[in-house]
């Protein structure tokens, strides 16, 4: 051991000092700081350690974190208060000169702590906040038996933040047949009683006490109020009840009704008042100790004529209309009289009545309406035209596209007579957000820009929709390769169809046959312009597996090359469209081959695949070592592109 210390430089002396502390004889050959000396004289600072060593708190707690020197005699020395403290990351950890760490956002940092030159180290995560409580919402509320009050759970985290919990909580109730609670907190009474709602999550719980008491009967309210009747000419009344919960209830079956004085007004068990003779009743309705009261007037007119409304109308076939009979009477009143006359009509295979006065349009022409009431009649003409359009259905109902694709939208029109017919390019059609979908004078939708809107068709005040929604492009393709000097190289093709008006930028995910990222790029394709990929050279050139690909998939995903100036395929702005073909070529024997060449597949982009593309472009970018990263052709063949 002696030879071995002699050949050590000194730093590593303190090392095997601290090392060999306890022996009784040892021989380091370290000079003058030999282990036969006294504990004193070869006393040196080795290390320095933090506790914890590793820590994993919630966002917006706080950890004190301590640092202990260690010498060489094996002595320890607290030094948290005189260490100089750091954080790796402190936007998620901010560490005090005392140790104690605050927490910042959700990550992890490296906490250090450095005495006399030495360092510690410790490693610290901050998670997700986590919940320190939860608050039930309103407290105390008075619940009456079959009434309901929505409770709301708010929980409040180590971070200070609060949130709604209310769906996410376990609701339960103390005394469950005083009330019910359901799964989001909707309380309803039961029966008279009191009870503890609780709200938990985990080992985190809410609380809130909760009383269910009968409603009592506040005060009665009479209507219609003031009524006039004639002799043998009835009217119901109605007594409607509040009560202490605000809520009300027709209880015209259950008051008792009576009238001041009699003979003038009967009034049954139900509130039906009937007028016996002229004059002025008071009509009671009494429940226990609560009452309301109304004056009923009883009149002796004389009916003089009788008007109907409307008159000279048209009414479409298949289609009602409400007709009114008013009478005037000699004491200069009107009454309402269309439910007492009787309806009739010239010609009822063309127009048909009902009892009140319901007119419905049978066939095409005109009649005679008569409105009757003993002596006395009124008529008015009518007409019954064509049917007319009543709604519209348009399919598909909801619409989902991919940017630059077409689908051709029907109307069907409803008609008043129940029939139907295809209107779809004879109607007016608009889009409530061109730029995002248009659509032309025939239904045929067109997909402009990510993002949602209505299509709209009209006739006159009648409207039907349908939502459509617009998605990212994803342009698919299967490549293969021969792989055979002297044969021609598999291709893509790319086109800019303008329809973003500007460069778009395509984005190239490159999948091996077992649907692994193999390479991704970004290639910038002018306005209207045309950029040709060789699959060897460009687009499986560069393997992040550095193994050829023989056969795989290509998607594409065309992306805003004003959002995107660099063409990045791992942060897309998936707003554009293009068109793209692939040639492929197929061994059929040893010295034949076959060329095809097929269009890309394009649909709607997922919000799911969008994500999954970035984030595995982004790993192969990481860990690709340069390799993994498809290119875009020549430089020269590029600057063309971007200069058309």
């Amino acid at each position: 051991m002696d030879l071995i210390l002699r050949s050590l430089r000194p730093w590593a002396c303190a090392i095997l000092l601290s090392l060999a502390v306890g022996l009784t004889v040892v021989s380091t050959g370290c000079g003058a700081s030999q282990m036969g000396q006294s504990p004193s004289a070869a006393k040196r600072l080795v290390s320095v350690a933090i506790v914890p060593s590793t820590s994993t708190i919630p966002l917006g707690n706080n950890r004190q974190f301590r640092a202990s020197a260690l010498f060489s005699d094996g002595s320890k020395t607290d030094v948290t208060t005189t260490a100089t403290w750091n954080s790796a990351q402190p936007k998620v950890a901010f560490i005090s000169a005392a140790g104690m760490a605050t927490t910042k956002a959700i990550g992890e940092t490296d906490i250090s702590a450095v005495y006399e030159s030495v360092s510690g180290s410790s490693a610290l995560t901050v998670d997700p906040p986590a919940l320190v409580s939860i608050a039930v919402t309103p407290q105390g509320p008075l619940l009456t038996p079959h009434h309901s009050v929505q409770l709301s759970a708010t929980g409040t985290f180590t971070d200070g933040s609060s949130q709604d919990l209310s769906s996410a909580v376990t609701w339960s109730s103390t005394v469950t047949g005083v009330l019910t609670i359901s799964s989001t907190g909707l309380a309803t009474g039961n029966s008279p009683g009191a009870a503890n709602v609780i709200a938990g999550m985990g080992l985190i719980a809410g609380s809130d006490k909760l009383a269910v008491a009968l409603p009592t009967l506040v005060s009665i309210a009479l209507s219609p109020r003031g009524i006039t009747l004639t002799p043998t000419h009835s009217a119901q009344l109605k007594a409607v009840g509040t009560y202490s919960d605000a809520s009300t209830q027709d209880i015209s079956a259950s008051v008792a009704w009576s009238t001041i004085p009699d003979g003038i007004v009967a009034v049954s068990t139900k509130g039906l008042a009937t007028g016996k003779a002229l004059g002025a009743a008071t009509i009671s309705a009494v429940s226990d100790t609560v009452s309301a009261m109304d004056t009923v007037t009883v009149l002796a007119p004389t009916l003089k004529s009788i008007s109907v409304k409307p008159s000279g109308v048209s009414i479409p076939l298949g289609e009602n209309q409400q007709l009114s009979a008013t009478g005037t009477y000699n004491d200069g009143s009107a009454q309402d009289l269309t439910s007492f006359v009787q309806w009739a009509s010239s010609s009822p295979t063309i127009l048909s009545f009902s009892s009140v006065g319901v007119a419905t349009g049978d066939a095409l022409g005109t009649v005679t309406v008569t409105a009757t009431s003993g002596a006395i009649r009124a008529t008015s003409q009518l007409q019954v035209g064509p049917p007319v359009v009543v709604s519209f259905s348009v399919a598909p109902a909801n619409s989902v596209l991919a940017v630059g694709a077409q689908e051709q939208l029907n109307a069907l029109a409803k008609f008043s007579d129940g029939t139907t017919q295809n209107i779809t390019t004879s109607m007016s059609w608009s889009s409530a957000n061109p730029a995002i979908a248009s659509v032309s004078n025939q239904g045929l939708l067109l997909a402009q820009h990510a993002g949602e809107t209505i299509i709209s068709v009209s006739s006159d005040s009648v409207v039907g929709s349908v939502n459509v929604t617009v998605k990212p492009m994803l342009a698919v393709s299967y490549f293969s390769n021969a792989h055979v000097s002297g044969v021609a190289d598999a291709t893509v093709r790319l086109t800019n169809p303008g329809l973003t008006g500007g460069n778009l930028c395509a984005e190239i995910y490159v999948f091996d046959q077992d649907q692994q990222l193999s390479e991704c790029c970004g290639c910038l394709v002018s306005r209207d312009g045309l950029l040709t990929l060789s699959v060897n050279r460009d687009l499986t050139g560069n393997p992040l597996i550095r193994a050829k690909l023989k056969t795989g998939v290509l998607k594409i995903v065309p992306s805003d090359a004003s959002a995107n100036m660099a063409c990045d395929p791992t942060a897309i702005a998936p707003n554009a469209s293009l068109a793209a073909w692939s040639t492929n070529i197929q061994r059929q024997s040893q010295s034949s081959f076959a060329i095809t060449e097929t269009p890309f597949q394009s649909g709607p982009l997922g919000d799911g695949e969008l994500a999954a593309l970035q984030s595995q472009c982004s790993f192969s970018a990481t860990l690709g070592s340069g390799q993994g990263v498809c290119s875009c052709g020549t430089v020269a063949a590029r600057s063309a592109e971007a200069s058309r």
